[in-house]
């Protein structure tokens, strides 16, 4: 995995007969968590087998390895009670080794584009419904503009994660070395106009950029 590795937006990525099989999906799956610190509903579905493949010949399509599908879920952003939705600048760090990754937009009533950080510039990318941007989630830096969400927006999206086939593990030293650049774009991010935490703690953010020791 490389860190400029190709931010390509995929238009028209599945048919309406499969968008309908997702929403069915979605609908019939109870496995549902809330996450605050960003403030969405996580589905843990389980996609039909044509869908999976279809994901998994974009991804493979523009990374050029062969690649196996481990990780996904289908996340509803909106304002829930005193949260709201946000992406700070990171890396996804929760996985062991390297990753591709599609970013799935489904459904969505408000502009929220998405930034990656290929370690040369900085690009940003709105997304239409029915469109995939890929990136490598473990090793580049990616991020959401701050966005005043009213009661009623909403964005619906399906996270992708591949590893290729002959991965090793993550490095502490690379580990460390994204969280160092993930803190530059992030005091970056957090001067910009909006809300920066749904924390109340000052000092609730700033741990996922301390350094990782070894063992």
């Amino acid at each position: 995995m490389k860190k400029d590795f190709p931010n390509i937006v995929i238009k028209n990525a599945l048919s309406d007969k499969d968008i309908s099989e997702i929403f069915e999906t979605v609908k019939n799956t109870s496995h549902k968590t809330f996450l605050d610190t960003l403030c969405y509903y996580s589905w843990h579905i389980k996609l039909p087998a044509h869908i999976e493949n279809k994901f998994l010949e974009y991804a493979e399509g523009i990374s050029g390895t062969k690649l196996k599908l481990l990780e996904y879920n289908f996340s509803r952003y909106e304002i829930v009670e005193n949260y709201h939705p946000l992406l700070f600048p990171h890396t996804d760090e929760a996985f062991s080794g390297p990753r591709v990754t599609l970013d799935y937009q489904v459904r969505s009533n408000i502009k929220w584009p998405i930034v990656v950080d290929n370690w040369k510039n900085k690009n940003e990318f709105l997304l239409q419904d029915n469109e995939i941007l890929t990136f490598s989630g473990t090793h580049q830096i990616h991020w959401r503009p701050k966005q005043n969400f009213n009661k009623d927006n909403f964005l619906e999206a399906i996270f992708l994660h591949f590893e290729p086939v002959d991965a090793e593990s993550l490095s502490v030293d690379h580990i460390n070395q994204m969280r160092e650049h993930g803190k530059l774009r992030w005091e970056e991010w957090k001067q910009t106009a909006g809300i920066s935490s749904n924390s109340l703690n000052p000092d609730f953010d700033i741990y996922r950029y301390e350094r990782k020791q070894n063992g």
